[in-house]
């Protein structure tokens, strides 16, 4: 039989790990966003495609759950950002991630009455605000993501 000071001692252990893997965690750091292509555009918005840099610094892998992050071009919000459906990140390594959003059909108005100020820029601003959900071993955490980068036109095939 199983004694009472022994599941307690189990109980702490359990509990000191659990809390010592908090402090270990480093955030995912992001470098940048890579390629960006535009892959369809009618009725039902506009599809984009964008390649992100990620390194975890932490010496596990880390699975990528879930995404909540807005994706906004110029200001103007395109839409919710959609993770791959199976997202890994190795430990101690960088990877390239392939996102993609469709902008919603209420944004496609700003998008087009913008797209005369954005003939006479030589650059524009990608930002994606919200949250990532990811996994490493049994503890999950939700952080936040905020970006913005500055992107050629010409990469965006303007």
């Amino acid at each position: 039989m199983i004694s009472i000071r022994f599941l307690q001692i189990v109980a702490a252990l359990v509990m000191l790990i659990s809390l010592e893997s908090c402090k270990v965690y480093q955030d995912i750091e992001f470098k940048g966003v890579k390629q960006t292509r535009f892959t369809s555009f009618n009725s039902d918005g506009v599809a984009c495609e964008f390649d992100v840099e990620l390194f975890n610094p932490n010496p596990y892998s880390i699975s990528l759950m879930r995404s909540d992050i807005d994706l906004f071009l110029e200001g103007t919000r395109l839409g919710n950002v959609e993770l791959p459906s199976w997202a890994v990140l190795k430990g101690k390594e960088s990877t390239t991630l392939r996102l993609s959003c469709t902008a919603e059909p209420a944004s496609i108005p700003k998008l087009l009455g913008g797209a005369i100020g954005l003939v006479f820029k030589k650059e524009v601003v990608i930002e994606g605000k919200g949250n990532i959900t990811a996994k490493a071993f049994l503890i999950t955490k939700t952080v936040p993501v905020e970006f913005k980068q500055r992107i050629r036109k010409e990469d965006l095939g303007f």
